[in-house]
């Protein structure tokens, strides 16, 4: 007599399986159906005000989004090779990160963080650095976002344009994105906002600075890019990440116009940087509502004239927090039906996370994989040749509607408050991630909300099917130390402090350090050496232990 295979249930099989409850993943209550009776005939076209379905009329039937996967590990070179990889592979923008020990404004050498050198982006401290990392790559013909905040933001930007100006690039020639959002890595809990590292009224001085000078002399660059999807990725809800991102914005806007500009200047030059979960319908949603609410701030509260200027631009990445350790192939799914949800919202950019990144940064083989599916998504599916495909939907209208009430509530919340700013330095925003973590922990443990292969459908006897990137080299680390230090032997160090020392000064006096920061990187000073002349300067003292 044959015996009942083990953990299988017949009896579910004749049950049959439903939805555990009928919540999006952000607690809102879906009805059982739709119709035109929920929803407000708005009857908008694609390209036109408020931009709900789309700041383009032609949207992807123009052009397609720019696939720009994220890049940078280890040295300079070696980046400078994975950039050229996913370039030939098909990506049409970069995104170059880098390490902790940049996002810090440390050099190598410091003793802190030897063990930090090259692991989550790429190590950069000098100029001859720059060039290493974009040797052979056109910088007026591929368009390069600088994932970096201040102050190292400031640091990078002026080697990239003192990069630009020894290959005889005008300024103006230049294209991208440098992301200068001083909250880039400095809500919740991340080593950054557990870490001393620099004062925050300093770190938004320094990134306006930036801002300043590119409005003024590049144009085609984008000089912030507001990032929701690492507020995100610390278990937020989607209008608590889109409500944060638009209170950031209104931050730097309203110093921007302090400094005399009129916002038709500077504000088709912000971006946003946004995320994309595995609730399909609602991050559509969010995403619709994020342009919508962009669009009324800048014209009804700031008087922007400028249709560009009421434009909500997001470049949009797929959740890290949605990939599973277990069964890692299931992630390709998961980054697949992402970047649906992210196409049909109407993204300008696209980052797939690659499947392995549950483990370690992804092997060239997984970013292959996760430019190939945008490929197919943009050349085989034809959801390209239709404006807002879902437009008209009476839940996706329905939900964008909730969406909008729901970011604007919190909105209003943070702004009686005093604002972004005076939220963050009350640890109010702190509470808010602790909170949702806690309640993702709890819905996953408790099972309210089903992840395949984590607490559900688990596979007990599962064997690891992938090759993980190995990044670390304690030979790659010190090299770069190594090189560091070479690097400050062999120089005029009377250039460097006179270089350093008017920096000091200027940043003392409150004056635009820009143009003092790449006189300083002209006479050889390390991006450590700057952010703490830059830390002195403020009266700051960066603590260790």
């Amino acid at each position: 007599m044959s015996e009942k295979p083990e953990n299988i249930d017949f009896d579910a099989y004749i049950r049959g399986e439903r939805p555990k409850n009928f919540k999006t993943a952000s607690g809102i209550e879906l009805k059982e159906f739709y119709t035109q009776d929920d929803v407000t005939d708005r009857r908008e076209i694609p390209g036109t005000y408020p931009f709900t379905r789309g700041i383009h009329r032609d949207m992807y039937r123009g052009r397609f989004w720019t696939r720009r996967q994220q890049t940078g590990y280890g040295t300079p070179e070696e980046s400078n090779k994975r950039m050229k990889a996913v370039l030939s592979a098909g990506q049409t923008g970069l995104n170059i990160d880098v390490d902790v020990v940049v996002k810090l404004g440390l050099d190598p050498d410091h003793p802190l963080v030897e063990g930090d050198i090259g692991l989550v982006g790429t190590s950069i401290s000098t100029l001859e650095d720059m060039e290493k990392l974009f040797d052979g790559i056109p910088l007026d013909r591929v368009s390069t976002t600088l994932i970096v905040s201040p102050p190292a933001s400031c640091v990078l930007m002026a080697m990239y344009v003192l990069l630009a100006r020894k290959r005889g690039i005008p300024e103006n020639g230049l294209i991208g994105t440098v992301m200068n959002d001083s909250f880039n890595q400095l809500v919740g809990p991340t080593r950054e906002a557990e870490f001393p590292l620099f004062p925050l009224e300093g770190n938004i001085k320094i990134g306006i600075d930036v801002m300043e000078y590119c409005i003024k002399n590049i144009p085609r660059w984008t000089i912030l890019n507001v990032n929701a999807y690492n507020m995100r990725e610390t278990c937020l809800r989607a209008p608590e990440e889109a409500a944060f991102a638009m209170c950031i914005a209104k931050e730097y806007i309203r110093k921007l116009l302090d400094r005399g500009f009129h916002i038709d200047e500077f504000a088709s030059k912000i971006a946003f940087f946004t995320d994309i979960g595995m609730d399909f319908l609602e991050e559509i949603a969010k995403i619709r509502a994020m342009r919508r609410i962009w669009a009324k701030m800048l014209k009804e509260e700031f008087k922007a004239e400028k249709e560009r200027s009421m434009w909500f631009k997001t470049a949009i990445q797929t959740s890290g927090l949605a990939l599973t350790a277990q069964q890692p192939l299931n992630n390709i799914v998961r980054a697949t039906i992402q970047t649906l949800a992210a196409v049909l919202a109407g993204a300008q950019s696209i980052h797939t996370t690659s499947y392995d990144e549950a483990y370690a940064l992804p092997t060239e083989e997984a970013q292959k994989l996760s430019i190939r599916i945008q490929q197919i998504i943009a050349y085989e599916t034809n959801i390209t040749k239709v404006v807002d495909p879902l437009g008209g939907s009476y839940v996706i209208e329905w939900l964008t509607d909730k969406f909008e009430e729901e970011i604007r509530k919190l909105m209003i919340e943070i702004e009686e408050q005093g604002g972004f700013i005076e939220c963050f330095k009350r640890g109010w925003i702190d509470e808010r991630i602790a909170r949702g973590r806690h309640e993702y922990a709890r819905r996953i443990e408790e099972k309210e909300e089903f992840i395949v292969g984590l607490n559900i459908f688990e596979d007990k006897e599962e064997k690891l099917p992938i090759s993980i990137s190995k990044v670390y080299s304690t030979e790659m680390q010190k090299e770069r130390i190594d090189y560091v230090k070479n690097y400050k032997k062999n120089r005029d160090t009377s250039s460097v402090k006179m270089a350093l020392d008017r920096l000091y000064t200027e940043a003392k006096e409150g004056s635009n350090i820009f143009v003092s920061v790449v006189n300083a990187i002209e006479n050889r000073a390390t991006l450590g050496e700057i952010c703490e002349t830059l830390r002195k300067a403020y009266d700051f003292e960066l603590k260790i232990g």
